[in-house]
Protein backbone atom coordinates (compact mmCIF):
# COMPACT_ATOMS: atom_id res chain seq x y z
CA UNK A 1 0.00 0.00 0.00
CA UNK A 2 0.91 2.94 -0.70
CA UNK A 3 1.30 5.49 2.36
CA UNK A 4 3.04 8.55 0.76
CA UNK A 5 4.18 10.25 -1.93
CA UNK A 6 6.72 12.86 -2.13
CA UNK A 7 8.17 15.39 -5.15
CA UNK A 8 10.40 18.11 -5.51
CA UNK A 9 11.91 20.27 -8.09
CA UNK A 10 14.64 22.14 -7.10
CA UNK A 11 16.34 25.14 -9.16
CA UNK A 12 20.48 24.39 -9.59
CA UNK A 13 20.69 28.13 -9.86
CA UNK A 14 19.40 28.91 -6.13
CA UNK A 15 21.09 25.96 -5.35
CA UNK A 16 24.15 27.59 -6.39
CA UNK A 17 23.02 31.25 -5.17
CA UNK A 18 22.34 29.55 -1.55
CA UNK A 19 26.08 27.64 -1.59
CA UNK A 20 27.87 31.08 -2.41
CA UNK A 21 26.07 33.34 -0.55
CA UNK A 22 25.42 31.01 2.81
CA UNK A 23 29.01 28.45 2.34
CA UNK A 24 27.78 27.01 5.97
CA UNK A 25 24.50 25.82 4.51
CA UNK A 26 25.98 23.08 3.82
CA UNK A 27 26.76 21.77 7.37
CA UNK A 28 22.80 22.49 8.11
CA UNK A 29 21.47 20.76 5.52
CA UNK A 30 24.45 18.01 4.59
CA UNK A 31 25.75 15.41 6.36
CA UNK A 32 29.77 14.48 6.30
CA UNK A 33 28.74 11.32 4.31
CA UNK A 34 26.55 13.25 2.09
CA UNK A 35 29.19 16.06 1.59
CA UNK A 36 32.24 13.48 0.42
CA UNK A 37 29.98 12.10 -1.64
CA UNK A 38 29.03 14.77 -3.38
CA UNK A 39 32.58 15.93 -4.58
CA UNK A 40 33.66 18.93 -6.74
CA UNK A 41 33.35 19.24 -10.46
CA UNK A 42 31.17 20.61 -13.24
CA UNK A 43 27.85 18.46 -11.41
CA UNK A 44 28.62 18.93 -7.73
CA UNK A 45 26.04 21.86 -7.56
CA UNK A 46 23.33 19.68 -9.64
CA UNK A 47 23.96 16.85 -7.22
CA UNK A 48 23.49 19.28 -4.14
CA UNK A 49 20.24 19.93 -5.60
CA UNK A 50 19.14 16.64 -6.30
CA UNK A 51 20.12 15.66 -2.78
CA UNK A 52 17.93 18.61 -1.36
CA UNK A 53 15.06 17.65 -3.34
CA UNK A 54 15.13 14.31 -2.17
CA UNK A 55 14.86 15.92 1.71
CA UNK A 56 12.43 17.84 0.58
CA UNK A 57 10.31 15.25 -1.44
CA UNK A 58 10.99 12.84 1.39
CA UNK A 59 9.05 15.27 3.97
CA UNK A 60 6.51 16.01 2.07
CA UNK A 61 5.76 12.33 1.38
CA UNK A 62 5.90 12.00 5.30
CA UNK A 63 3.80 14.85 6.27
CA UNK A 64 6.09 16.86 7.71
CA UNK A 65 10.00 16.82 9.53
CA UNK A 66 8.42 15.17 12.57
CA UNK A 67 11.01 17.19 14.99
CA UNK A 68 14.09 15.77 12.48
CA UNK A 69 16.87 18.11 11.30
CA UNK A 70 17.89 18.07 7.90
CA UNK A 71 21.18 16.52 8.42
CA UNK A 72 19.30 13.76 9.86
CA UNK A 73 17.92 13.09 6.11
CA UNK A 74 20.61 11.34 4.71
CA UNK A 75 20.46 10.60 0.87
CA UNK A 76 24.20 8.51 -0.64
CA UNK A 77 24.56 7.97 -4.37
CA UNK A 78 26.80 5.32 -4.66
CA UNK A 79 27.97 4.69 -8.61
CA UNK A 80 26.38 2.85 -10.62
CA UNK A 81 23.74 1.83 -7.31
CA UNK A 82 20.15 3.43 -6.84
CA UNK A 83 20.53 5.88 -4.54
CA UNK A 84 19.77 5.60 -1.03
CA UNK A 85 18.20 7.33 1.50
CA UNK A 86 18.74 7.00 5.21
CA UNK A 87 16.95 8.95 8.72
CA UNK A 88 17.51 9.43 12.33
CA UNK A 89 15.37 11.03 15.12
CA UNK A 90 11.47 11.76 14.44
CA UNK A 91 11.23 11.13 11.15
CA UNK A 92 13.39 7.69 11.06
CA UNK A 93 10.43 6.52 14.75
CA UNK A 94 7.65 7.97 12.52
CA UNK A 95 8.99 6.08 9.62
CA UNK A 96 9.41 2.41 11.44
CA UNK A 97 6.18 3.19 13.67
CA UNK A 98 4.46 3.10 9.75
CA UNK A 99 6.77 0.37 8.84
CA UNK A 100 7.11 2.07 5.38
CA UNK A 101 10.09 1.45 2.64
CA UNK A 102 11.42 4.29 1.11
CA UNK A 103 11.83 4.22 -2.63
CA UNK A 104 13.57 7.14 -3.58
CA UNK A 105 14.20 8.81 -7.90
CA UNK A 106 16.23 11.45 -8.41
CA UNK A 107 17.71 13.22 -11.56
CA UNK A 108 19.02 16.33 -12.52
CA UNK A 109 19.43 18.46 -15.83
CA UNK A 110 21.02 22.00 -16.98
CA UNK A 111 18.45 24.25 -15.04
CA UNK A 112 16.54 21.72 -12.27
CA UNK A 113 17.03 18.83 -9.85
CA UNK A 114 14.15 16.51 -9.42
CA UNK A 115 13.26 13.87 -6.67
CA UNK A 116 10.40 11.30 -6.14
CA UNK A 117 9.61 9.30 -2.77
CA UNK A 118 7.02 6.68 -2.61
CA UNK A 119 6.73 5.40 1.17
CA UNK A 120 5.14 2.06 0.72
CA UNK A 121 3.66 -0.69 3.22
CA UNK A 122 2.90 -3.94 3.48
CA UNK A 123 -0.34 -3.77 5.66
CA UNK A 124 -3.31 -0.53 5.95
CA UNK A 125 -0.98 1.30 9.02
CA UNK A 126 -2.30 3.28 11.76
CA UNK A 127 -2.45 6.48 10.01
CA UNK A 128 -1.68 8.99 12.82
Amino acid sequence: MILGIGVDATENARMADLLKEKPRAVERLFSRQEQQSVGDGPLAIQRWAARFAAKEALIKACGGIHGSRWVDIEVIRQPYQKPAITVKGGLQEWIEAHQARIWLSMTHERHFSVAMVVLETDDNPNLD
